[in-house]
């Protein structure tokens, strides 16, 4: 019969083999581009039996010490394998710094308040967070099941700050992210990929782009105080007045009234292919775009003319003039021109005329209109224009909501945007649908966002209505 010769380790030895494996099998893990996750919990397992193994050295020690038999155990302690699980060199592996600095761009180098708040708002690292959320969401597009991460709205440091500058407290933000009214029928679309649908949006939108003042809120609508009593020229009814000690003048005291923005419900269906979604590598990037144009689109024309029923409340409700912007007629019963254009600019007071922050706005039919108009000797009064030229000191952008050039109609408006409110209820929502109702090899996705908007200052504005006089 053959010897037995296999070499048999004793206890600790074979602890501390089991522990160098694992770090081993982690740094490789990272060094494939493999899930840091897992890498940190092989090095956590690491650390616990090189632990373990060094209580039972400890106790082999003092059995040697008191004279019994037993074997010399060779155990490097210094093993630089190990820097990365005994603290003795950073206890971040070079790796996954660089995995997590991809990985969390935008969301570092918050200044150390607000990571005070984040830390307690989420119990632990906000980043790991707003990270496992984002990948959840990428799963349930490709139509695994939700995850429970999923029916959390979670929040930014952008955010929080908004919500901490509006008066939340930390306890009242952390109940907005506990299944609120917003994702009940729905999953939480990752903060992340919600911001960077907001910022495609901005570039998309004319109102947004004018300089629109946008006020972020957790709540279902917002309220300020009305200044009565304004004209073109003040905002209220505050009048001073001149004279000596003994003068006493009339009394014209500031005046408020209470105005409300209501946050609206907005849905839409958003289809893709089944294909698509499996096998696309990039379906958030893609989810993104679809969702943003689409919201662009449809915000736009509801800031310009949304009647504010069930919906944000535009500059022009309906195509009409109901905010009683300071009108100025075109010259003529259904035509822009040259005079009534230029007029128009000098309907806002001057105060309001910042090259930097007013604008015009008309559709492209109104822009070709005023780039074409011609003297008696055929030459053109104006440039080119284009969305976003300047035009007469002030940008000029187009949106095809804008109402077109005919009788009584407000073809082109002039003014400084800051005078229009947005309300964005923080958050999107999602829901997937893969049913005989959305048809072979479709894929549904409904998209619920909370948005309002309304004029609070309408004296910044004034408007073109397409009449003689």
């Amino acid at each position: 019969m053959a010897a037995d010769t296999t070499v048999k380790l004793d206890p600790v030895q074979e602890l501390y083999a089991q522990a160098r494996s694992k770090v081993t099998e982690a740094k490789s893990l990272l060094a494939n581009s493999g899930d840091p996750e897992q890498a940190r919990e092989l090095m956590d397992a690491a650390k616990a039996l090189k632990a373990k193994a060094e209580v039972m050295k400890e106790a082999m020690d003092f059995l040697k010490a008191s004279d019994e038999p037993i074997q010399d155990i060779d155990f490097p302690d210094d093993d630089p394998l190990f820097d990365d699980v005994d603290g003795k060199a950073d206890p971040e592996n070079d790796v996954i710094k660089a995995v997590n600095v991809i990985r969390f761009s935008g969301l570092e180098g918050i200044d150390d308040p607000t990571g005070v708040v984040m830390q307690e708002i989420y119990d632990g690292d906000f980043r790991e967070h707003i990270f496992n959320q984002t990948k959840a969401f990428g799963k349930y597009l490709r139509g695994k099941n939700p995850e429970r991460i999923l029916t959390r709205q979670l929040w930014t440091p952008a955010d929080v700050k908004s919500m901490l500058m509006s008066g939340l407290g930390v306890t009242e933000i952390k109940a907005t992210m506990v299944e609120g009214q917003d994702i009940l029928g729905g999953y939480a679309v990752p903060p992340q990929i919600t911001n960077d649908i907001n910022k495609r949006i901005r570039g998309l939108t004319a109102v947004r782009q004018a300089g629109a003042r946008v006020i972020r809120t957790a709540s279902n609508s917002i309220q300020w105080l009305r200044i009565e009593g304004g004209d073109k020229r003040y905002p209220g009814n505050l009048r001073g007045e001149w004279g000596g000690e003994t003068a006493n003048p009339a009394e014209k005291n500031l005046k408020f009234g209470l105005d409300r923005i209501n946050v609206d419900l907005y849905t839409y269906r958003l289809r893709m292919s089944a294909s698509l979604v499996e096998d696309a590598e990039n379906i958030i990037d893609l989810f993104n775009e679809e969702v943003a144009d689409t919201l662009a689109i449809d915000e736009d024309a509801v800031f310009i003319t949304g009647t504010g029923t069930n919906q944000p409340r535009g500059l022009l409700p309906g195509g009409v003039n109901k905010h009683s912007f300071a009108e100025v007629p075109s010259g003529s019963a259904a035509a822009l021109t040259v005079t009534g254009v230029k007029k128009l600019r000098r309907g806002v007071a001057s105060q309001y005329r910042n090259a930097n922050a007013a604008s015009w706005l008309a559709n492209s039919e109104t822009a070709s209109t005023i780039e074409n108009f011609q003297d008696a000797e055929n030459r053109f009064y104006f440039e080119y224009l284009d969305n976003g030229d300047r035009f007469m000191r002030s940008a000029f952008r187009e949106s095809e909501a804008m109402p077109d050039i005919a009788a009584g109609n407000y073809p082109l408006l002039y003014g400084d945007f800051s005078g229009y409110a947005i309300v964005e209820r923080l958050g999107l929502a999602i829901r997937r649908y893969n049913d005989s109702y959305t048809g072979i090899n479709m894929i549904e996705f409904q998209v619920r966002r909370r948005v309002g908007g309304d004029v609070w200052q309408p004296w910044k504005f004034a408007v073109q209505k397409v009449a003689a006089s």
